[in-house]
């Protein structure tokens, strides 16, 4: 499994869905950041944004509002549609121009134009005179498809009461930070490496000292990169708390349909149900390993002489593209069909998505990763552009989108899933259902350790970091870093400024949260599949696509990803589909 990646402020610069190193990190964006992708360039489309900043401050001509222009006086729902209409079409622009330049900023492509597309995006959302309106109407509409577009755009415009020089600070300086990231090289044995080579080293190198160094590597990050994280993480809390919630937290998980208090209660709550599984894992690696005490490198390394055990590689690059393209086809969808664009690059995530112009183009990038955590990436961010390009069409464009994270991701992870399923192992890479059942039992081992590692690890330690944040040192933080690492890995970590390497802290806030939830969604849509269908492999059942089409896909971001849950499986989120999942003893 990889990490995860992407933040649902408005202000801040992640307009797709990614899957991060080391732990799992997919993300999805609100519509205001979401990128939209015509043939349009992007320089033009910034020459036409400038263009229509001349009439920035002149006053709306009957009804309409112009480019930049004032809010227009809203006296019934005919008319708050037609501004909400007009403000959508502006939105829509600039998250073209959005899309296009970070998706050459993930490519390495430079110059970019992300910083100006963010600060016209962020010009939009900070615009007082249009949240005023918006407030006015919010929660007093009759028809439920503009009650939802002006709840979404109620939490979007929240950051106007935010001073908007603190808005664009931030966002420049997550757009600086990230690029810092992009271009980073690891120094490992006198050899300089991207984040995919050093994650390969320390899971495939039999040589316990070489896995040791590919570790601590990433120190060499955090000492690079954790000033400006701590940086952009109190701009993140001064602009909450303007935005009047307690801190960065509370703000950064109400962008996803949550709540602080509730998060913390669940990470917890998982951490303690899951505990048992990882020390027994723990216990077995070190028996494996034949070593006294396990340390942080040697886990990963275990996992891949788990699925290698066999002899043979059952999950082999070359063949994963056309893998995938056979189990989506197998289940129901058109993948030949589909305008979806598939890169395998090495990028400093796991992979990522692009729904570019939702319902007609998506776009992925995948990381060239060895064994499963190649497949599941792959197949996660298909699942992302899937998503993208089956939206209906018809939809206004605030919910022409994907959802929150939580669903966003949970959606996406429905799809990794199938990765390491038993049934679909057994026929695409031609193994004995016993090896197949061994095989998938590694991959839930390797998502709980992905889960409490990457995500619960991070998302607890950053729900504490924000008390008392302005006053924390470093220091601090890595005292604080160190305490999760213990509670949530059951071993030591050295010393050193890992939290420095965790760059989402800064640039994507509070959406390590969403992978938690997300496989608790995954796995409760997959369960109320199989009861409904009556069947327990899913992998070869041409139902699935509709069934996700007509439930997931289709109604984009036109119904609360909670409600969206109920309507699929019957009944609200919980854990118990996810609990079972992973109940490996």
């Amino acid at each position: 499994m990889q990490n995860t990646l992407q933040s649902t402020k408005t202000f801040a610069t992640k307009t797709f869905a990614t899957k991060t190193f080391a732990t799992k990190t997919f993300a999805t964006r609100p519509f205001t950041t979401r990128p939209f992708a015509t043939k349009t360039s992007a320089p033009l489309l910034l020459a036409l944004v400038l263009a229509g900043c001349v009439s920035a401050h002149k006053p709306a001509a009957n009804g309409h509002l112009a480019l930049g222009g004032h809010a227009p006086e809203v006296r019934d729902e005919a008319e708050l549609r037609a501004f909400l209409d007009d403000l959508e079409a502006q939105e829509f622009l600039v998250s073209i121009g959005l899309g296009l330049e970070e998706y050459n900023q993930w490519r390495g492509n430079s110059p970019h134009f992300v910083a100006e597309f963010t600060r016209f995006s962020n010009d939009i959302h900070s615009r007082r005179d249009y949240a005023v309106v918006i407030d006015q109407w919010h929660g007093k509409v009759n028809d439920p498809m503009l009650a939802r577009r002006l709840e979404l755009h109620h939490r979007d415009f929240l950051q106007a009461r935010a001073d908007p020089a603190m808005v664009h600070a931030l966002s420049d300086a997550q757009v600086e930070l990230q690029d810092t990231v992009d271009a980073f090289r690891f120094d490992v044995g006198g050899e300089k490496l991207t984040m995919t080579a050093v994650t390969e080293k320390l899971r495939l190198n039999a040589d316990r000292a070489v896995r040791r160094a590919a570790f601590m590597a990433s120190t060499q990050s955090g000492a690079a990169h954790a000033d400006a994280i701590v940086a952009c993480m109190k701009l993140n809390d001064q602009i909450a708390r303007a935005e009047g919630f307690p801190n960065g937290a509370e703000a950064g998980l109400v962008m996803q349909g949550l709540t602080r208090a509730q998060a913390i209660h669940d990470l917890e709550a998982f951490e303690e149900s899951t505990r048992p599984v990882l020390e027994s894992m723990i216990a077995q690696a070190k028996r494996d390993l034949k070593v006294d005490e396990l340390q942080p490198w040697d886990i990963d390394y275990w996992l891949y002489l788990q699925e290698t055990a066999g002899g043979s590689d059952a999950w082999p690059r070359d063949a994963g593209v056309t893998r995938m393209k056979d189990l989506m086809t197998a289940i129901g969808f058109e993948p030949e069909k589909m305008p979806i664009d598939v890169g395998v690059r090495d990028v400093p995530v796991g992979g990522i998505a692009f729904p570019v112009r939702p319902p007609f183009e998506a776009w992925l990038l995948t990381n060239p990763f060895s064994g499963s955590d190649f497949y599941e990436t792959l197949f996660h961010e298909y699942g992302h552009t899937l998503n993208g390009v089956l939206i209906d069409a018809k939809l206004p464009p605030a919910l022409l989108t994907l959802d929150e994270g939580p669903m966003s991701e949970g959606i996406a992870e429905t799809l990794g899933h199938f990765a390491y399923d038993a049934h679909w192992l057994a026929r695409a890479a031609g193994v004995t259902p016993e090896r197949a059942t061994q095989l998938e039992r590694v991959g839930k081992m390797q998502l709980l350790l992905w889960l409490r590692r990457s995500i619960c690890l991070n998302a607890h330690f950053e729900a504490l970091a924000y008390d008392g944040l302005a006053s924390r040192s470093n220091a601090d933080l890595d005292a604080l870093y160190a305490q999760s690492y213990k509670r949530f890995m059951r071993m030591d970590l050295p010393n050193g400024r890992f939290f420095g390497s965790r760059d989402m802290l800064g640039t994507s806030a509070t959406y390590f949260d969403s992978y938690l939830y997300a496989n608790m969604v995954a796995t409760q849509l997959r369960e109320a599949m199989r009861k409904e269908f009556g069947v327990s492999d899913l992998s070869n059942d041409k139902r699935v696509g509709p069934w996700m089409v007509k439930h997931l896909f289709a109604p984009g971001a036109s119904i609360a990803w909670q409600e969206k849950v109920r309507e699929a499986t019957g009944k609200p989120l919980d854990t118990q589909a996810l609990a079972k999942y992973l109940d490996l003893r």
